[in-house]
């Protein structure tokens, strides 16, 4: 065969693989949109405004929404990597309609929060936690943690244990984890891995893709999800800056909070989803197993993003624990 002619099969041969790879997305993105959406839609069109911005003890904010009687029983909603305060659109309603303080914010480097001198670490999502609870003067919270939100709310009440014994009545940890692989005994695998995340590219375009990203999105549900509630983590996903993207991820390799956890004498619900690839079952196992007392409940089928996809009973299981942990304050810290 001919160089021109390879050239052109070679060509041909992409050509086609490059048109199955977008009718797949189509495809795959049809199926979400065929779900049932019902109230759903309205994740996508309500407005969050912020109450507030909050400085952070290296240069940085911390953009705060606030719902609710300021008096209330106080829920802090800490979110996942890549979203931001959206992520909690049903519980900022909810929440409140029950007798809650409801207080969500952006992660430094998320949503409208800006990023401080000493950039992202598991450290300084510990720190952030403190700087929120003493600005806004907080007392019996109940901290709410989803996926690296939950690793927020383990790295400050094992940082700042003192402080939490004081301002925290309980703690869920929803979709997370205390252990990631290639800590400090691989140290190696982990700089190269870090290096490998340093180079990720700007993947703001694949999120952009309405098709693509939908399909790409709904990885992080479980059974028959609200396309809306897909598309609004594609959203989350898209406006996400590339640094964060790129940072954040690379600071959670190799976290283990499995010492520290036996110590916690916090009560803690911990939450996950039996569909969850992203955050999978055992790890909500394993925290339940090392926080002492810990309650486990596993939502059979749930994905990763069981605040929209499962809310009304997370918002069940926050609000009974929030009333429970309120009416036995002596539990903190013993």
């Amino acid at each position: 065969m001919s160089a021109a002619r390879r050239v052109g099969a070679a060509a041909t041969v992409a050509g086609g693989l490059a048109g199955a790879l977008y009718a797949a997305e189509r495809i795959a993105a049809a199926r979400v949109r065929r779900s049932p959406d019902g109230d759903a839609a309205r994740a996508l069109v309500a407005q969050v405004y912020a109450d507030r911005h909050i400085p952070t003890h290296d240069g940085g904010t911390l953009y705060v929404v606030e719902r609710g009687d300021p008096d209330a029983p106080p829920v802090v909603l800490s979110h996942g990597v890549t979203l931001s305060v959206r992520t909690w659109f049903h519980q900022l309603e909810s929440l409140p309609q029950a007798g809650l303080r409801v207080i969500a914010f952006d992660h430094r480097g998320h949503g409208q929060s800006l990023l401080g001198d000493e950039g992202h670490s598991v450290e300084n999502l510990g720190r952030d936690f403190k700087t929120l609870l003493e600005a806004l003067d907080l007392e019996n919270a109940v901290l709410v943690g989803h996926s690296m939100g939950g690793i927020a709310v383990e790295s400050f009440v094992t940082q700042f244990s003192d402080v939490a014994a004081q301002r925290v009545a309980g703690i869920v940890l929803l979709s997370s984890i205390a252990y990631t692989p290639f800590g400090s005994r691989s140290t190696r695998m982990k700089e190269r891995i870090q290096k490998y995340f340093r180079r990720t590219p700007d993947t703001t375009g694949l999120w952009s893709r309405r098709n693509l990203g939908l399909a790409l999105a709904r990885v992080a549900f479980g059974e028959h999800p609200h396309p809306s509630h897909v598309e609004l983590v594609r959203q989350m996903l898209r406006d996400c800056a590339h640094e964060t993207r790129a940072e954040v991820p690379r600071t959670l390799i190799g976290i283990d909070f499995t010492p520290q956890l036996p110590d916690v004498r916090i009560p803690t619900l911990v939450i996950g989803g039996t569909a969850d690839v992203i955050t999978p079952p055992f790890e909500a196992r394993r925290i339940a197993q090392l926080v002492p007392a810990a309650r486990l409940e596993m939502f059979q089928h749930g994905g990763h993003m069981l605040m929209l996809e499962r809310h009304d009973e997370i918002d069940r299981l926050v609000i009974e624990f929030t009333g429970e942990v309120q009416r036995a304050p002596e539990a903190r810290g013993a």
